[in-house]
C-alpha cells in the first residue's frame, strides 16, 4: 500500500519525467483527495492557488490519480471521472 507522502513522491517524480502544460510556477497542493483505490492531488500554477490569480487557472479537464496500490501514476478526464470524485475524502499531503 502506497502511503500519501510516497504518492506525493511519485507524483512529483512524474511532473519531473512529464512537465504539465500550466502557465505559472508547478505546485503541488498539500490538499489532496482519496477513496479506497487512489489518491487525487490538487495541482496548477502557484500563482492561482496560492495567490487567487485567475489569468493562471487551468481551464483543461484533466485529473490525475495515484494508485494506492501500485503506485501508478495516471490521467483522466475529469468529467468522465465526476461521480468518483465527489465521492472522494479530502485528506492533507505532506511536502516533506
Amino acid at each position: 500500500m502506497v502511503t500519501i507522502r510516497e504518492a506525493r513522491q511519485l507524483l512529483e517524480r512524474h511532473f519531473v519525467e512529464h512537465p504539465p502544460a500550466v502557465s505559472g510556477e508547478l505546485y503541488i497542493a498539500s490538499e489532496w483527495y482519496e477513496d479506497a483505490t487512489d489518491y487525487m492531488p490538487v495541482w496548477g500554477a502557484r500563482e492561482f492557488l496560492v495567490e487567487g490569480r485567475e489569468a493562471f487557472a487551468r481551464w483543461d479537464n484533466r485529473v490525475i490519480f495515484v494508485d494506492k496500490e501500485t503506485g501508478e501514476v495516471h490521467a483522466g478526464l475529469r468529467n468522465l471521472h465526476a461521480k468518483k470524485i465527489r465521492a472522494m475524502t479530502p485528506v492533507t499531503a505532506p511536502s516533506d
